[in-house]
């Protein structure tokens, strides 16, 4: 209990907890050196269980369209972006070619949930599309989080596959890999709203998180400013 109080006390620093006996090793500890970060940059990016070192080059344009939406709309309404939104968005134009405005105007925000930040470790919203009055539900957060919310994926092609046991562990192995190379990362899911469920989550104003499809998952690093290196 101590911990879990613990762990709860360090997202208002703000610093988001993945091990609670971290907490207690910190408390431990009688001299903490720490380094001034730079701005927080995606390093790494895979589609399915495939790294993409060429950017968006080699994946399906109905993925990065999704991917695209999911960055555009699922995020603060207005300024101050959160810091690790800057970053995926920077990434998102620069990589992916994406284009703010033109998003924005093709399609409409019908719910949203609160933006990702360290306190709320992911973050929905509800679209509809203008040009064929179809509704999608895009999340990003916690890739285990996100994860744990999917129940298909994507695959660089476009086609759709079952999570089972298997490629859940391989996902699993991805985003641990990524920890241990001191990278935050964040998943993005969407899912296709069938008219007949729209209605209802418009009358509780939520957004569904159940059976999406996973996208992909973003790698971001928070280096050291020049001056401190």
């Amino acid at each position: 209990m101590i911990l879990a109080y613990l762990g709860k006390r360090k997202m208002g620093d703000p610093a988001m907890v993945r091990k609670l006996f971290a907490c207690e090793t910190e408390s431990s500890a009688t001299a903490i050196c720490t380094d001034k970060t730079g701005t927080l940059q995606v390093t790494k990016f895979w589609v399915g269980q495939e790294s993409m070192e060429d950017g968006g080059g080699s994946i399906s344009p109905f993925v990065v369209e999704l991917i695209h939406q999911g960055v555009a709309l699922n995020t603060t309404p207005g300024p101050p972006l959160t810091e690790y939104e800057k970053a995926i968005h920077s990434w998102a134009v620069v990589e992916l070619k994406m284009d703010m405005e033109k998003i924005k105007k093709s399609c409409r925000v019908l719910i949203r949930v609160e933006a990702l930040d360290f306190e709320q470790k992911r973050s929905g919203v509800l679209i509809g599309r203008n040009n064929d009055d179809t509704v999608h539900v895009h999340w990003k957060g916690d890739a285990e989080m996100v994860l744990a919310m999917c129940s298909t994926y994507y695959d660089a092609c476009g086609v759709v596959r079952d999570i089972d046991d298997g490629e859940r562990a391989k996902f699993e192995q991805i985003i641990q890999g990524t920890a241990a190379s001191n990278l935050r990362c964040i998943a993005f899911a969407h899912k296709q709203v069938p008219e007949e469920e729209y209605d209802e989550l418009k009358e509780m104003k939520r957004v569904d998180g159940r059976s999406l499809t996973l996208l992909g998952l973003v790698g971001i690093k928070d280096p050291c400013r020049t001056v401190i290196c």
